[in-house]
């Protein structure tokens, strides 16, 4: 498998994952687990990383990581500051 040189800045386990603030693109199992993404039951192999977008996940063991980046980052704000219009 190539080594995914990605930059990423969330780093969350799959259970405490928050959909609403992060856009998570890349899953990275440590230990073999069984798994549900996005509506799909898949097993993931130890060190197993798989890259999509990622719009829900759960899993049989605590192994299992989900990486991404703030939403407004991905999403682009509405100016460049960052901050809305007054």
């Amino acid at each position: 498998m190539a080594i995914n040189r990605r930059i990423t800045s969330v780093i969350k386990r799959w259970d405490n994952a928050d959909f609403n603030a992060h856009k998570y693109t890349i899953i990275y199992s440590s230990t073999d687990s069984n798994a549900i993404i996005n509506g799909e039951e898949v097993f993931l192999v130890a060190t197993t990383q798989l890259d999509f977008n990622i719009s829900s996940i759960s899993a049989d063991t605590n192994n299992v990581y989900v990486l991404g980046d703030k939403i407004d980052v991905v999403n682009g704000s509405t100016t460049l500051n960052g901050y809305p219009n007054p």
